[in-house]
């Protein structure tokens, strides 16, 4: 008993100090390879996402814990997902601009592409030095995952197959969002909207999971997203 205890503890440190870290959607991000073989143009500045998700809510977590009740539906997003394990806040409508520029960078589509935290001012990125030659202007619908997490209708005890390597959760990431391309006069020359899904299961010992699959999903749709990049400029 005391040995099983000694495990618990050890692992509970463990899964804590992997809280500190801020997950990233950037983090291990591995775009594709190149798609041109030289750049279409000079520069590409990415604006910081509009936030137009909804926020949906939730069934409480607590439910689950209730003896025989099988699962609850939980669907959460970053934002929210970061707040309850670190207390701290992040900006993942940046971060998801930052992800994009990379993907672009990687694609050799412009020379230069960089994320630009403006997210509706079009004038300051026409003027000064190193205009530059289209801007994207991306708006996020949704960036979530819906989930069953589920304690095997054991209530408490059900941490047991989770220690043991059981998922906490069953789910699928969902990512729906929309480009808007603008020329270096500031006018829209395209527009069109992406929508990715990724299967996902999430274990006691690998919450980043979540950003993960998200990570995923934005994959599941970079080519086609190069594509409309590429064949509007």
């Amino acid at each position: 008993m005391l040995k099983f205890l000694s495990f618990l503890f050890i692992i509970g440190v463990i899964f804590i100090s992997g809280c500190q870290v801020v997950p990233q959607l950037t983090y291990d991000f591995k775009p594709e390879a190149k798609m041109v073989e030289a750049p279409l143009t000079k520069k590409i500045i990415v604006m910081k996402s509009l936030d137009n998700r909804m926020h949906s809510g939730t069934t409480p977590v607590y439910k689950a814990f209730i003896p025989f009740y099988p699962f609850v539906k939980e669907i959460d997003e970053p934002e929210t997902f970061v707040y309850r394990w670190n207390g701290s806040s992040f900006d993942y409508c940046m971060n998801f601009s930052e992800m994009v520029a990379k993907d672009l960078r990687a694609a050799g589509i412009a020379s230069d592409v960089v994320a630009s935290p403006e997210t509706t001012r079009i004038n300051p990125l026409l003027t000064g030095k190193n205009k530059p030659d289209y801007i994207i202007k991306l708006t996020l619908n949704r960036m979530d995952w819906q989930a069953d997490f589920t304690m095997y209708g054991l209530s408490i005890i059900g941490v047991i197959p989770q220690i043991l390597g059981a998922p906490y959760s069953y789910g699928f990431s969902h990512l729906n969002f929309k480009a808007e391309i603008l020329n270096a006069q500031g006018k829209t020359i395209a527009e069109r909207s992406f929508s990715g899904l990724e299967s996902q299961d999430a274990w006691l010992y690998y919450y980043s999971a979540y950003l993960r699959a998200l990570t995923d999903a934005y994959l599941n749709v970079s080519g086609d997203f190069r594509s409309f990049v590429a064949g509007s400029i």
